[in-house]
């Protein structure tokens, strides 16, 4: 493709601000052509401050009177598929914020007419894109820790639960599972080499729910006409153990608060027979010559989001394929389900 990707940014939430419309302006490859939001006031103002030409309420408007090779999706979960499918239509390629969606037929049938219109899909999964976790992962595909057997990944926020569409399941889909566990289980299936699912056991609570705590902030949508009645029907805890079809297990915690000690960040552990490893802060553990070694590698921090954004942007200029598509983005969305399933059910899932 000659000349900038021309992309339309769909949800102008805080994050969306943050980083989607600051590393597109400063892309060097896309221009930024509109931007979309469901808040009038806010698709406008957006487009005044940051000198995006075309501003929209409705997705169909963009689609009808810009010419656009891309599209970013920044919307709640339950919107991304349809919106995805209406940018497939018109052989946009497509990039959706985690989850992909939230049901697994609906998003099977995208896919299915994705391909058929050769639309590219990529899923927004930005801790593949930590300096760190790349480094981890080539350690893990060189074989560095022999047969991997057993995995653990934890996030806990003490009291961290978002406020706004997050929390309604109509919107959202989940809780803390959808909203955070998704980065989490997919950092941890991608370094484990994305085995195939063998059975799972999960469980799901609203353990504080809408709690009052004094003195506490929290992440707030900065779109106020959804969830006005702060509807609050999704976990707010999740833990699983996920077995997997060549032999390893992992273990997976999740909170948005819990009366516990908060996670810095994405804690993974992997361990094998011949070493292993952990995130955060790095370490490789092995044994060299006998002796037990404990390293951290030394590296220089890059910016996730913006390599992501990049990355996409690379893939739809060349026609190259993306780190996560949408088929990853597909086999995470049924784990997620499965903890889902096994938590409603009381029982393991099991696959063939």
């Amino acid at each position: 493709m000659k000349g900038p990707v021309r992309i339309g940014l769909v949800g102008l939430g805080s994050i969306a601000e943050s980083t989607h419309v600051v590393h597109l302006k400063s892309s060097i490859h896309a221009v930024l052509t509109a931007v979309v939001d469901v808040d009038a006031d806010r698709a406008r103002a957006i487009s005044k401050t940051y000198g995006v030409e075309h501003y929209f309420q409705k997705v169909e408007d963009m689609l009808q009177k810009v010419e656009l090779d891309a599209v970013m999706i920044c919307t709640p979960n339950r919107t991304h598929i349809p919106i995805a499918r209406k940018c497939a239509e018109k052989g946009i390629h497509v990039f959706m914020e985690k989850p992909i969606g939230t049901d697994l037929e609906e998003v099977k049938s995208y896919l299915q007419f994705a391909k058929e219109r050769n639309v590219m899909t990529m899923v927004g999964m930005t801790h593949r894109f930590r300096r760190d976790a790349q480094i981890l992962k080539a350690y893990a595909d060189k074989g560095a820790f022999g047969n991997l057997y057993y995995a653990k990944a934890k996030l806990f926020r003490r009291r961290g639960t978002p406020k706004g569409w997050f929390t309604d399941k109509a919107l959202a889909g989940g809780g803390a599972m959808m909203d955070i566990g998704v980065h989490v289980l997919d950092l941890a299936w991608w370094l484990m080499g994305m085995p195939e699912v063998q059975s799972i056991t999960g469980k799901t609570m609203t353990g504080l729910g809408n709690y009052e705590t004094k003195y506490t902030t929290s992440w707030k949508s900065s779109n106020r006409q959804l969830n006005k009645k702060n509807v609050f029907d999704v976990e707010d805890f999740g833990a699983a153990w996920i077995r997997f079809k060549n032999g390893v297990v992992l273990s997976l915690e999740i909170a948005w608060a819990v009366n516990g000690e908060e996670d810095e960040g994405i804690k993974i552990e992997l361990i094998g027979d011949r070493g292993g490893a952990a995130l955060s802060p790095f370490t490789i553990f092995t044994e060299e010559d006998g002796l037990l070694s404990k390293q951290h590698p030394i590296y220089e921090e890059n910016l996730p989001f913006k390599d992501e954004i990049e990355h996409f942007i690379e893939c739809v200029k060349n026609g190259s394929w993306p780190l996560i598509d949408g088929e990853d983005g597909y086999e995470v969305l049924k784990l997620l389900k499965g903890i889902y399933d096994s938590s409603e059910q009381g029982k393991e899932i099991r696959y063939e």
